[in-house]
């Protein structure tokens, strides 16, 4: 999946300048820079949130998406988690997960508001599914308890459920770990590589964390004033001296 030359403007301010981004089935891609360098701005394009000025807006799996909602893109492989947490928060886990397996499936309208025939059938089905997904983060014990009284570790992870109940090819991680305890990044680190290594699972990730991204990426973008100033494997990329400016100020 990927953009090819995409902008995007907000009044005077250019938030993403002219970006390339292509990325392999199954890679691991991490998106780092300062606050303000554009890195949510183009997750949000690459999901259907914003629609850029100028480029080709995304494309996946071949097929050119530009213009289609994100529900759209939802059912067709990309999937999300935002940094600031968009649960429902006076709902419990299983239902904040459930609603979303909704998105992913097309029930005829009638059985499913009848709860009859293929109706009763896909709810059985997505209910399996769900808790199939929550037994795999170790939310099982919480699948009854409402999201708001939850701690911010298993929030994020109820937000991952989400992301993965609507079976998606590409996950974009929006800051996946911000917030987090040691442990608690190391539970996320652990889920994430497994369903990287075992699931053959795309992950776009935007992360401040440098000791994550070069301990999990394979590929590094590094983005400053709306623009990519490098690119590639982390080990170059952080011995580049422009990324080093950057990050540190030192000329």
């Amino acid at each position: 999946m990927g953009c090819r030359n995409v902008t995007k403007t907000f009044g005077s301010i250019t938030a993403v300048d002219d970006v390339d981004l292509g990325v392999a089935d199954g890679e691991w891609v991490s998106i780092v820079g300062p606050n303000g360098a554009g890195k949510t701005t183009l997750l949000n394009i690459l999901n259907g949130f914003y629609t850029p000025d100028a480029g080709s807006e995304v494309f996946l799996n071949g097929e050119e998406v530009s213009g289609r909602p994100e529900h759209y893109r939802a059912r067709h492989g990309i999937g999300r988690t935002f940094q600031g947490l968009e649960l429902f928060e006076s709902e419990d886990v299983l239902e904040n997960v459930m609603t979303t397996r909704a998105v992913a499936e097309r029930p005829n309208v009638l059985s499913a508001m009848l709860y009859y025939g293929s109706g009763r059938k896909t709810e059985a089905e997505n209910m399996r599914f769900v808790e199939e997904i929550l037994d795999y983060l170790e939310l099982w014990e919480h699948r009854h308890t409402t999201v708001s009284t939850l701690p911010l570790g298993v929030q994020r992870r109820v937000d991952l459920a989400r992301s993965l109940a609507l079976e998606p090819d590409v996950l974009l991680l929006d800051e996946a770990m911000s917030g987090l305890t040691f442990d608690e990044k190391y539970d996320m680190i652990r889920f994430l590589t497994d369903l990287h290594e075992e699931e053959g699972l795309t992950l776009v990730m935007i992360e401040h964390d440098l000791e994550v991204v070069t301990a999990v990426s394979e590929r590094m973008i590094v983005m400053q004033k709306g623009g990519v100033i490098a690119r590639g494997p982390p080990e170059e990329v952080t011995n580049d001296p422009e990324v080093a400016r950057v990050y540190t100020g030192v000329e």
